[in-house]
């Protein structure tokens, strides 16, 4: 399977919420990068790094809407572009912003890592202020 197809495959399983077959995606030492400055910020390891991490960031975020606007691959790498709407929950602040996930994938055809780039993330940690 390429990294593009496991990519679309895991992401419809992330649709669908079932995270025993996302899990199965991922490397033992998979690992999630998210930026320092959001409140959810740093390193998120193992195969259940991507359910523990989207359940912390609904804390802060509701009412998410994303809009799919392209998915690539190569031969190591995929990458998601991503539209994202959300509501901040200590504010009520709505607002957009986008998004790139850019996954790396081992030897074994396993997501080894995935980097998560947001447009602005100064403006979304400003959301979020009451």
């Amino acid at each position: 399977m390429t990294p593009l197809e496991a990519s679309k495959a895991m992401y419809a399983e992330v649709s669908k919420g079932n995270w025993a077959a996302v899990a199965d995606y991922m490397a033992d030492n998979f690992v999630i990068h998210e930026p320092a400055s959001l409140p959810y910020g740093g390193e998120w390891r193992g195969r259940d790094a991507l359910q523990r991490l989207y359940a912390h960031v609904m804390g802060y975020w509701e009412d998410p809407v994303v809009k799919w606007q392209e998915l690539v691959g190569g031969e190591t790498y995929a990458v998601a572009l991503l539209h994202f709407t959300v509501t901040a929950k200590s504010s009520g602040k709505r607002f957009e912003t986008h998004i790139a996930e850019v996954t790396e994938f081992d030897d074994a055809g396993k997501m080894a890592s995935m980097r998560i780039h947001y447009f602005d993330t100064a403006h979304m940690v400003e959301q979020l202020k009451a």
